[in-house]
């Protein structure tokens, strides 16, 4: 629990233009903090008060606390000796104030003078309550034993600010779906937007089986992207459990990214015409990627959009080509323009849903799928079952699952050449993801008929969840 009290000590500024803006500050840095958080998961209040004054009344504390004699923006007072978030000494009992069952600790006061907050908001363009909301956190980050008087403290403490004023902005955030038969770039786009592999790519269809999240972070925008099992009908169960992946994505996004191949005929197909409608019917907004651009004829691209144009009116048309990067900021930007303006939706730092783990197992998938050729079918599924890192690399035991003995001799090859090879391309993979060495073991494991088997797409990690 938080308590918030405050002590209006000026006229010109009433508590109701200011008091939300210094509350909702003050609560999100509590929020943001781990010893706050602990605190309150201990069932302890966290208690802050702040006050405003005039600007004579604010040089006069100044001068007499701080030997400066000017008005300054907000002065802090903490309760405790703390750094960077943390006591450095162990709190007391006699800190605590209230009866066992509702305990209190104060952390300290703030003092604002909101004529010269106005006044500095005027030179810096912007708001007032941009700038009030920016000196709340400064001040609380005082209290929780952030400085800015030696340079090291000062880089940590403006780093601060600026994760925890980029969460309080309002700007155009949201997640985005890419759909699209197999094999027309889908995950090519989402790992050269994000700048890592994050989804495998390889020649085969269907290769994406999970909707995978990936988080892009500017000041200008935060587009949450999610990468689709391909558009296809099912045969088996885990056909059906990829699909039902896909139409998660589809309800869950703010704006729907549909992919489709510069070279196709210029006709709207069925599976196309499924997720416009239900996008529309939605009434959520959708981009026409036309992607392969470089491999296509450009009289094909004019036509194609025609197709699409006539039956829909769709928010926006972008040929690109995924694989060279061309017309990637052009989706950005129609993107950006389509999402609903509001708070971030995810940390700075929040890049992707896929662990390590996840992605060691994708990425070995990857390597069975391109060196197995059409020997192998999609009955195929990596589980890591083992990923212990320390300081000098990562162990990682994987079971590679198929659902035939024939397949298992493929996968192992003669006299275990296939399976030293996948191996040895898969570890250099994982290593250049995890940036680590990585001691990787392989085994290899028949499950009749598991594609067939819902019941078992828990324990292996494929599910389609409703949201």
């Amino acid at each position: 629990m938080i308590e918030i009290n405050h002590d209006n000590r000026q006229r010109r500024y009433p508590l109701k233009g200011t008091a939300p803006a210094v509350e909702e500050a003050i609560t999100h840095v509590l929020l943001s903090s781990p010893f706050a958080q602990q605190l309150m998961a201990e069932g302890i209040t966290v208690a802050v008060d702040w006050t405003l004054i005039g600007p004579r009344s604010m040089r006069t504390l100044n001068r007499e606390q701080r030997g400066v004699d000017q008005t300054t923006d907000i002065l802090s007072f903490p309760a405790r000796e703390m750094k960077e978030g943390v006591p450095t000494e162990a709190l007391e009992s006699y800190e605590f104030f209230g009866d066992e069952e509702a305990q209190t600790l104060f952390l300290g006061d703030l003092v604002i003078a909101p004529s010269k907050v106005e006044e500095q908001a005027h030179l810096y363009g912007h708001s007032f309550k941009q700038e009030l909301m920016f000196l709340v956190i400064h001040g609380m980050l005082h209290l929780l034993g952030y400085d800015h008087e030696q340079e090291g403290d000062r880089r940590v403490m403006r780093d601060m600010e600026r994760r925890l004023m980029s969460g309080l902005e309002e700007i155009p955030s949201g997640f985005v779906a890419i759909i699209g038969r197999p094999n027309v770039g889908k995950s090519t786009l989402l790992n050269e937007l994000s700048d890592r592999t994050l989804a495998i790519t390889t020649a085969k269809p269907q290769t994406t089986r999970h909707a995978i999240r990936s988080v892009l972070s500017t000041e200008d925008y935060q587009i949450a992207l999610l990468d689709t099992p391909g558009l296809h009908k099912p045969k088996n169960a885990l056909g059906k459990t990829m699909m039902k992946a896909t139409n998660v994505a589809i309800a869950q996004a703010d704006v729907v990214a549909l992919m489709i191949d510069a070279s196709w005929k210029a006709f709207v197909g069925e599976m196309e015409l499924s997720v416009i409608e239900r996008a529309q019917r939605d009434e959520k907004p959708v981009i026409l990627i036309i992607n392969k651009v470089d491999r296509a004829e450009k009289d094909n691209i004019l036509p194609l959009i025609k197709a699409y144009d006539d039956l829909f009116k769709l928010d926006a048309y972008v040929p690109i080509s995924a694989l060279k990067g061309d017309g990637i900021d052009r989706f950005l930007d129609e993107v950006t323009r389509l999402l609903p303006v509001r708070r971030r939706l995810f940390q700075l730092d929040d890049e992707t849903d896929q662990t390590e783990k996840i992605l060691s197992a994708e990425l070995i998938r990857r390597e069975i799928l391109e060196q197995t050729h059409e020997e192998i079918p999609y009955g195929v599924h990596v589980m890591i079952e083992r990923f212990v890192e320390d300081e000098q690399a990562i162990e990682i035991d994987a079971l590679i699952l198929c659902s035939k003995a024939s397949h298992k001799h493929i996968l192992i090859g003669h006299k275990g050449e296939k399976i030293k090879s996948i191996g040895t391309r898969a570890r250099r993979a994982i290593e250049a993801l995890t940036d680590a060495r990585v001691h990787l073991s392989l085994f290899v494991k028949v499950k009749p008929n598991w594609e067939n088997r819902p019941q078992d797409f828990r324990d292996l990690s494929i599910e389609g969840k409703e949201s």
